[in-house]
């Protein structure tokens, strides 16, 4: 995302509805106090980076892009506060650090997973451009200029 969907954003603003889903290999389970529980490929740390994400993309629905991005592959939620939410005034910050830390940003994880599902992902991170997938070993800005007017 970072080396080149931002960049391609960057260049192009607006050319292109982009819908970015914060989710992985993982499954999500109601326990037994009845709450949602996500479990995540790469262990709890990737799940909290997802749910601040997707609180994220839930707060900021117009203007995440930079924000998911910043976010994506940091080491934990402490680094994504310190790197990523410290130029946001303290109530945002606040409110997304305490999204991610609840079950609200839990129950956004779960529909990421739904959607994830629902898309047939079974490669992480994947790229669709008009319903078609793009082998993300290609060029992003390359594949999509290819294969739309969008450039």
């Amino acid at each position: 995302m970072r080396e080149q969907l931002w960049p391609f954003h960057i260049t192009r603003p607006g050319i292109m509805n982009l819908q970015i889903v914060p989710y992985g290999k993982g499954q999500c389970i109601f326990n037994e106090k009845r709450q949602l529980a996500c479990s995540c490929m790469h262990g709890p740390t990737e799940c909290e980076l997802n749910r601040l994400q997707n609180c994220a993309i839930s707060y900021f629905p117009q203007r995440h892009i930079g924000l998911v991005t910043c976010i994506q592959g940091l080491a934990n939620l402490q680094e994504a506060h310190q790197r990523c939410l410290s130029r946001l005034s303290p109530i945002t910050q606040q409110r997304l650090m305490q999204c991610a830390s609840t079950q609200i940003g839990e129950t956004l994880n779960y529909y990421s997973m739904i959607n994830t599902h629902r898309a047939q992902v079974n490669l992480w991170p994947t790229v669709y451009v008009n319903g078609k997938f793009f082998d993300r070993s290609y060029s992003m800005e390359q594949k999509i200029c290819e294969n739309t007017a969008w450039c």
